[in-house]
């Protein structure tokens, strides 16, 4: 899939790329629901900790991306809600020293918060 080379104001949907801003990597909405969706079937006692830790980086940059995306002119108390939301997820990424199943429920929450952003973006046509 090519990426476009310059910002877009076009909307976010799935399969469809888009800048976020000038020196950050293009948005695709479908590869981080297909990256949310990868993270939910993992389950405890089939997956390593490395494994949990590195999908755990990977959701991570697509919440970043997304939510930047979709709430950065969020007007409402619900985009705020959410906006609120994955700000605390982000902050509460458990240490290297956490159990493995505290780090592998935080990979499934954030994999849950992602779904909600790439729903409102699909909604709402890229903004909350």
């Amino acid at each position: 899939m090519t990426h476009p080379s310059t910002p877009s104001s076009t909307p976010l949907s799935p399969g469809q790329p888009q800048r976020a801003a000038d020196g950050i990597p293009p948005l695709d909405v479908e590869s981080a629901l297909r990256a949310a969706d990868e993270a939910l079937a993992l389950r405890l006692g089939t997956v390593t900790r490395q494994e949990i830790d590195a999908r755990t980086g990977e959701l991570r940059g697509h919440v970043v991306l997304l939510a930047d995306a979709v709430l950065d002119h969020a007007r409402t108390a619900a985009a705020r809600s959410v906006q609120w939301e994955a700000d605390q997820l982000l902050a509460s990424t458990p240490r290297d020293g956490a159990l493995v199943f505290g780090a592998y429920q935080h990979l499934r929450d954030l994999a849950r918060m992602l779904r909600r952003l790439a729903d409102s973006a699909a909604q709402h046509g890229g903004t909350a």
